[in-house]
């Protein structure tokens, strides 16, 4: 096995945007799983309120769909604040398809109106830094 010339094989695509939206997806689910974990256990090893599960969840989610929608905009390389709200809009609309599902009817009145504007407001962060990075 020493002796052998290993080289490296990458894989083509066939549609690069659906690798860009895998990708995209991944990235920002992984980074809101890891801030879930993190607030919980920061919710368990100190004296926080309770209050504070919302506000933390939200501020996870948020932080994982601007990921998304900068991965995905970084990727494409066009209309990035448009990958960005689009991100947004799925993770919304994924939002409101598990409610429904769940047997609820969505109530975004008041502070229930706090995690879908949370996730419309992140994807553009995300798609306005990729813009910014780009010089645009």
């Amino acid at each position: 096995m020493s002796g052998k010339n290993l080289r490296k094989t990458k894989i083509k695509a066939g549609n690069p945007a659906a690798v860009a939206l895998l990708l995209a997806f991944s990235c920002g689910v992984g980074v809101c799983m890891l801030l879930l974990a993190l607030a919980a256990l920061l919710l368990t090893r100190t004296n926080l309120p309770l209050s504070a599960v919302r506000p933390m969840a939200c501020m996870a989610a948020s932080i994982g769909v601007a990921v998304s929608g900068f991965v995905l905009a970084r990727r494409l390389k066009e209309k990035l604040l448009l990958c960005g709200l689009g991100c947004g809009a799925f993770y919304t609309v994924c939002l409101l398809a598990a409610t429904l599902l769940a047997g609820g009817m969505p109530d975004w009145q008041g502070g229930n109106a706090m995690l879908p504007l949370a996730l419309m407001l992140g994807g553009l962060l995300g798609g306005a830094a990729a813009a910014l990075q780009e010089g645009r």
